[in-house]
């Protein structure tokens, strides 16, 4: 989720937008939409995760900036 907050600056007069971005669902192990109707889950590990990982999935894909990605649809 991101924010705009509008910052002013005293000494200088000029004002300035401040993105924040805030985690909306920290607890969350994958991103979800929906494809064709059916919920979509995107699962993601960086290679620490992945490698004490016990039962690894047979359809993840390594994505070239170095994180492991399955997907799955309910």
């Amino acid at each position: 989720m991101n924010h705009h907050v509008q910052v002013s600056g005293a000494a200088s007069g000029t004002s300035a937008a401040l993105r924040l971005y805030l985690h909306s669902r920290p607890e969350s192990e994958g991103i979800f939409w929906r494809i064709n109707g059916f919920r979509a889950t995107l699962l993601v590990w960086t290679s620490e995760e992945w490698n004490r990982l016990e039962s690894r999935p047979q359809d993840a894909q390594l994505h070239p900036s170095g994180v492991w990605c399955a997907l799955r649809v309910d």
